[in-house]
C-alpha cells in the first residue's frame, strides 16, 4: 500500500498536463500512487492520460460531465485511492521535487496530526509573486490556524495533505454546490474540525495564474463567497476561534466583493453578509473602497496591489 494518493483531477489540460506529471515522476519520495480522474476532456488530455496508464505510471478513471470546479472529480478519486493520506495536485500547476519528502519527514515526526501544509508561491508569467512569510510553523493550534487564515490563504488545493479517513468525515469538497470558492469553504471547515495542524513555510508547490480558469472566469462570481455560510455551520469554537473564522470569512467575502465591484455588480449583499465585531483595519479600508466612487476605488487598489 503507499503512503500518498496523489489525486489530479483534469479537464482540457493537455498544455500542461506532460509537465504536471513530470513533477510527480520526480519528486525525490518514491511511495506513492497517481489518481487521474478525467472529468470529460475533449481535448487530447484522456489520451495523454490512456498512455500513461498503459505505461503503469497512474490509474485513471474518468467521468462522464465535467463537474465545476473540479471537486466532485477529486471526491472521487479520493473514494478509489489506495494509500492513508491524500495530496491533491492542479493538472495545470507545478510541484518540486521535495513536494512528498517533506510531507512524508513531517507524518513521521508528528503521528497525531491529520493535516499537514506546505507553502506555496504564485506564479505569473514565470515570475514569482511575493508572499507573506512570517506565519507560525511547525504545529499550529485551531486558533492559530485560523488566525493564519484570517491574514492569507495560506493553504492551497496543491499544497494540504490530509488523512484518507479525515477527509471522508468531512464529507469530501462540496461537489454540486459551488463553482469557485469549494475548496475555501473546506479547508476552513477542516481547520475548525481539527485541534491542531501542520505547517511548513518551505515553497514546494507553484500557482500557475494564468492557467486558473475558474478565477479567471466571471461567471464563477456568483452571490457571497461560500465560506460565508460557515458561521453558522460550526457551534464548537471557543469565543476567539470564531472570532479568527470570523474574520477569515470577512476577508474571503471582502475579496470577492472586490471583483465583483470592478466588474460593475452590487455589492450591497456582500457588505450586508460581514460580520462587523471581526473586522480589521486592512479590511475596513477594502470597506471604504467599495463605498467610493469608481475612479477612487480603482486608484485605491492600484495603489494596494
Amino acid at each position: 500500500m503507499p503512503k500518498f494518493s496523489v489525486v489530479i483531477p483534469v479537464f482540457n489540460k493537455v498544455s500542461t498536463l506532460s509537465a504536471a506529471l513530470a513533477c510527480l515522476y520526480h519528486q525525490t519520495h518514491r511511495d506513492f500512487e497517481i489518481i487521474a480522474v478525467d472529468d470529460g476532456s475533449t481535448d487530447g488530455s484522456l489520451q495523454l492520460l490512456l498512455r500513461e496508464e498503459g505505461a503503469g505510471r497512474l490509474r485513471l478513471f474518468q467521468r462522464g460531465t465535467p463537474g465545476p470546479g473540479g471537486y466532485a472529480a477529486r471526491n472521487h478519486g479520493a473514494g478509489q485511492a489506495r494509500a492513508e493520506w491524500l495530496v491533491f495536485f492542479d493538472a495545470d500547476d507545478l510541484l518540486l521535487f521535495d513536494h512528498l519528502s517533506r510531507f512524508s519527514a513531517a507524518i513521521t515526526q508528528h503521528a497525531d496530526v491529520e493535516l499537514f501544509v506546505n507553502a506555496y508561491q504564485k506564479l505569473e508569467r514565470g515570475r514569482r509573486l511575493p508572499r507573506l512569510d512570517d506565519l507560525p510553523v511547525g504545529v499550529l493550534t485551531r486558533q492559530q490556524a485560523l488566525a493564519a487564515f484570517a491574514r492569507c490563504d495560506f493553504i492551497h488545493m496543491n499544497g494540504a495533505c490530509l488523512h484518507r479517513e479525515r477527509f471522508r468525515m468531512l464529507g469530501g469538497f462540496p461537489a454540486g454546490q459551488y463553482r469557485r470558492g469549494g475548496d475555501v469553504h473546506f479547508w476552513l471547515r477542516t481547520l475548525c474540525a481539527l485541534e491542531r495542524i501542520h505547517y511548513d513555510d518551505t515553497v514546494t508547490s507553484l500557482w500557475q495564474l494564468e492557467h486558473s480558469g475558474v478565477t479567471r472566469d466571471t461567471a464563477n462570481l456568483i452571490g457571497i463567497h461560500p465560506c460565508q455560510g460557515l458561521l453558522g455551520e460550526i457551534p464548537h469554537l471557543s469565543r476567539q476561534e470564531r472570532r479568527q473564522l470570523a474574520t477569515a470569512v470577512n476577508r474571503k467575502v471582502l475579496s470577492w466583493a472586490v471583483e465583483k465591484r470592478r466588474l460593475g455588480l452590487s455589492v450591497d449583499a456582500d457588505l450586508k453578509a460581514l460580520t462587523l465585531t471581526a473586522m480589521r483595519p486592512r479590511l475596513w479600508y477594502h470597506v471604504l473602497s467599495l463605498w467610493a466612487p469608481r475612479a477612487l476605488f480603482e486608484q485605491m487598489h492600484s495603489q494596494s496591489a
